[in-house]
């Protein structure tokens, strides 16, 4: 297999998918009411700026990824919690054909 962009953290070679599994503060997950991406007092520039490079690339990363025929799934620290709908979410996008 290649190179692939980034760093995956589960990748189904046969099925070409792929899910990556994003903390919600170092990633900056802001909407759907997480409330886990609060950006510090201290230092707030820093932190600013070091998460909204981390936000970036991780779009870079995601639309590379499916320029190579991946399909990518995100799956959100805050969205692990609830196991019903997250094993729910896993299977229905294993199971669903890829594009392409």
């Amino acid at each position: 297999m290649t190179a692939l962009p980034g760093t995956p953290d589960l990748v189904f070679p046969r099925l070409k998918k792929i899910i990556n599994i994003h903390g919600c503060f170092w990633h900056m997950h802001t909407w759907g009411g997480c409330g886990r991406c609060r950006i510090p007092h201290s230092r707030r520039a820093y932190w600013l700026a070091k998460l909204q490079r981390n936000r970036a690339r991780d779009l870079r990363t995601t639309r590379a990824l499916r320029r190579q025929g991946w399909n990518v799934l995100i799956l959100w620290e805050c969205q692990l919690r609830d196991r019903a709908r997250l094993t729910a979410r896993i299977r229905k996008f294993l199971n669903r054909p890829s594009p392409g």
